[in-house]
């Protein structure tokens, strides 16, 4: 029991550590836009975000907004949401796992879940695939408990966990019909209450959430560059889920194999069949179940190996112990607390320096970020131009991605905004993120700078954050001519 506990503080604490380590790094591009949807001053304006399509469930939204609105727009308390949500994330994993397997495994299916990287990333960034962590744990508590102690009061937390999760991870339709069908298998009419409550949910969340916020291209940028599914971990994982399968079926009432089992099934053929995203964010949410049911597996193994358990636990015990090691480790030396665009340093720097005036041309892929960070350091930057060309994915009602961006669009979206008499300092503010540029197949930043250098203006210097470029010019009278 001591040891068990020790491990439940050890997991939570370094969960904390690393959600706290770099949590006042700046915002980017797909985190800022659903903190500008978060601060809209109506729900209807978070739900359906007239600037962006609103890809966050609904939970997560509310969630973010009390925090909000109890403590203020700052990078720190929109970071808040998915360090609460993480925290959840590890105690019902482990908790689930305590359920299912013994405590050193149930320790290391836990670590191994929550220091990986990209989970460690996740759990960090102000999006929603750490809450869908969070609900597949949840709902695999749940069931795991229900399944253990069928009595009708399990029933209805199950419901309610079930409901919830749905409103705060999308994905959580994966585990409905292995769920559904385990709960049967027990008792048909709460199998057939819960299919129906849960039918009648995701309808309702498809009708006012997803489908108002779906476009065409939303699922074109999506399924443009999956990633490659036979890749040698992935192909292990199906063999291995193949065999777990085969050993599901075999054994008599082995219910939660086929509880965990089911969702791995399920998004490896989504993603075969293109009708899901193969990405590492994607399967965020299906982790929980693979590494519980590798956890079953090996122990099944130890014990019909008739292998020393005390021998057992303390390997398990250590490799879960390296596995969190390993994990902080390697956020600290990596120094992974460095923000993938730093907005806040680009808008302070902007503040101190821009005088009464000059201008300031924000590309577009900038706009969500500038107009988050003016908001939270209080800065009303006047004047302001924001560009037309180079959109990223997906803004409402805005082309995206590849051949947005000519030279001549740039041209004319440049010639129609900046008075053709200005002479003055004009602040070049654009993106440096080289997959930007590659999506968008023209250099937007590169041909700014050389459609002011045709109409006599100079850089002063060239300023760098992290991925974000400044480039003042200073110009004197522009005259109306055709850029080459």
């Amino acid at each position: 029991m001591l040891t068990g506990r020790l491990a439940t503080v050890a997991l939570l604490a370094l969960t904390l550590v690393l959600g706290l380590y770099g949590i006042e790094r700046s915002l980017w591009l797909d985190e800022a836009w659903v903190a500008n949807s978060v601060n809209a001053p109506t729900l209807g304006g978070m739900f359906y975000y007239p600037n962006w399509l609103q890809t966050s469930p609904p939970l997560f939204l509310l969630l973010s907004r009390i925090a909000v609105r109890i403590f203020g727009l700052s990078t720190v308390v929109l970071r808040s949401a998915p360090l609460f949500l993480s925290l959840v994330a590890v105690w019902a994993m482990l908790a689930a796992a305590r359920r299912i397997v013994s405590p050193p495994f149930a320790a290391l299916a836990t670590a191994t879940l929550a220091f990986n990287p990209t989970v460690v990333e996740y759990f960090r960034s102000f999006k929603q695939y750490g809450g869908e962590v969070a609900a597949t744990s949840l709902v695999l508590w749940a069931a795991v408990t229900y399944l253990k102690q069928p009595e009708r009061k399990q029933f209805y937390v199950l419901l309610a966990v079930v409901v919830a999760a749905m409103t705060l991870s999308y994905p959580t339709a994966f585990l409905l019909p292995g769920l559904i069908l385990v709960v049967a298998l027990g008792n048909r009419a709460r199998a057939i209450t819960l299919a129906g409550i849960a039918g009648v949910v995701l309808a309702v969340l498809y009708g006012l959430f997803v489908r108002p916020n779906y476009t065409p291209a939303l699922r074109a940028y999506w399924m443009g560059d999956p990633q490659t599914l036979l890749t040698p971990g992935i192909i292990a994982a199906g063999l291995f889920c193949i065999v777990a399968g085969a050993r599901a079926i075999a054994l008599p009432r082995n219910w939660i194999a086929i509880l965990l089992l089911f969702p791995c099934v399920l998004l490896f053929a989504s993603e075969a069949f293109g009708w899901y995203p193969a990405s590492p964010r994607t399967q965020l949410f299906v982790r929980p179940c693979f590494l519980l049911l590798v956890a079953m597996n090996v122990e099944d193994l130890a014990t019909y190996a008739k292998w020393r358990r005390g021998v057992v636990d303390a390997v398990v015990i250590g490799a879960a112990a390296v596995v969190m090691f390993l994990g902080v480790r390697k956020q600290f030396h990596e120094g992974r607390f460095q923000p993938e665009e730093d907005m806040s340093g680009a808008v302070r720097y902007l503040r101190k320096n821009v005088g009464p005036d000059d201008l300031v041309l924000v590309h577009a892929s900038l706009r969500e970020g500038f107009f988050l960070y003016t908001a939270i350091q209080g800065w009303s930057a006047k004047p302001v131009i924001y560009g037309d060309t180079g959109w990223p994915c997906c803004a409402r009602g805005r082309a995206p991605g590849p051949d947005t961006s000519t030279p001549e669009k740039i041209r004319h979206d440049l010639d129609s905004k900046i008075p053709h008499d200005y002479h003055g300092r004009i602040w070049l503010f654009y993106t440096n993120r080289p997959f930007h540029w590659q999506y968008v197949r023209v250099d937007d930043s590169k041909l700014w700078q050389n459609y002011f250098w045709s109409r006599n203006c100079r850089p002063e210097l060239y300023i760098r954050f992290a991925n974000l470029g400044l480039t003042p010019m200073t110009c004197s009278a522009l005259s109306a001519h055709k850029s080459p």
